[in-house]
């Protein structure tokens, strides 16, 4: 359980920081740039997006710094509903993608639900 708790906590970092650096940051990919300037239209762009990449990127960090601290997992959990929400009423079109906010944020909310599970086992370990 101890392995599975470290997988999980360091997938869970390395897809939150990959997300908030290589489509957002670096690349400024235009489907990133739509959506934040949806969700956050009386934030400019470049902001919106600067700010989004980097709470993500923050967000890995702290996945990995304060290893045993749950509350980042809801935290995601709870930012993923809400976008996945949000990107359902005002972007729907995004869900017909190959690759879409079901299928990432699905797998990453289970991902920070396997790891809750396994935070108390890898504790004793």
């Amino acid at each position: 359980m101890h392995r599975i708790y470290d997988i999980s906590r360091w997938t869970l970092a390395a897809i939150f920081f990959y997300h908030g650096l290589v489509p957002k940051l670096l690349f400024k990919h235009p489907q990133e740039v739509l959506m934040n300037s949806t969700m956050m239209p009386a934030v400019p762009e470049a902001t919106a997006l600067l700010v989004s990449g980097w709470m993500e990127v923050i967000l890995a960090v702290l996945f990995i710094v304060l290893y045993r601290n749950i509350l980042l997992n809801f935290v995601a959990i709870g930012f993923l509903v809400m976008v996945s929400i949000a990107i359902l009423i005002f972007l729907p079109e995004l869900y017909t993608y190959a690759f879409n906010p079901f299928s990432l944020n699905l797998s990453v909310i289970i991902l920070s639900i396997i790891n809750l599970m396994t935070r108390d086992h890898a504790r004793a370990a």
